[in-house]
């Protein structure tokens, strides 16, 4: 007789896991740390949503493989819809999402933006405000190391949130894996 381990790990966990630890190098950090910094956990934390809303959609919801390729939003609408909620995208913990979302399709999808500096008296105080990178998307200024430090619980909130639509554990987000041994 021969004996073969198994092990299921969940991809949501993985996820969180690295998240986690990226939440815990800026916690950390001791000194200033520029925005193109921080975010990477934002947009990782918006992929760590995305993967638990399919894990959850995979495990609870039968239909889950025609739902798979929408839009985070719908796919979120879906677990509410099938629970029997309402989705309230002005309040948190889905607000969350979709403030971590909106930066991350600002970079996925690319589109250039436009930004108008301060008229300058001389060429060279012109080429300060660009060499300095004084100039930025509006929606930087909300990438505050406080910010996203507060991200961390309430990305936790949301994912918990999620879960609990159909009736799956606090923690359910990170449980890591499963393992067996099989006689073989």
């Amino acid at each position: 007789m021969q004996y073969q381990p198994h092990l299921h790990i969940t991809a949501q966990a993985i996820v969180f896991r690295s998240l986690v630890n990226m939440y815990y190098e800026i916690e950390h950090s001791e000194r200033d740390l520029e925005q193109y910094e921080l975010l990477p956990v934002l947009v990782f934390a918006a992929f760590t949503v995305e993967a638990y809303v399919n894990s959850v959609g995979t495990r609870k919801i039968n239909f889950w493989s025609h739902v798979d390729r929408l839009p985070w939003k719908k796919k979120i609408e879906v677990l509410h819809l099938v629970a029997g909620k309402q989705t309230d995208w002005g309040q948190d913990p889905l607000q969350l999402a979709v403030q971590l979302f909106d930066i991350r399709d600002r970079l996925a999808h690319g589109k250039q933006e436009s930004i108008v500096g301060p008229k300058c008296d001389t060429y060279m105080e012109a080429e300060s405000v660009l060499m300095v990178q004084h100039l930025k998307p509006e929606w930087f200024a909300l990438l505050t190391k406080d910010w996203v430090v507060g991200t961390r619980q309430r990305t936790v909130a949301l994912l918990s949130h999620l879960g609990a639509l159909h009736g799956l554990r606090a923690d359910d987000f990170q449980l890591h894996s499963s393992s067996d041994i099989f006689e073989v």
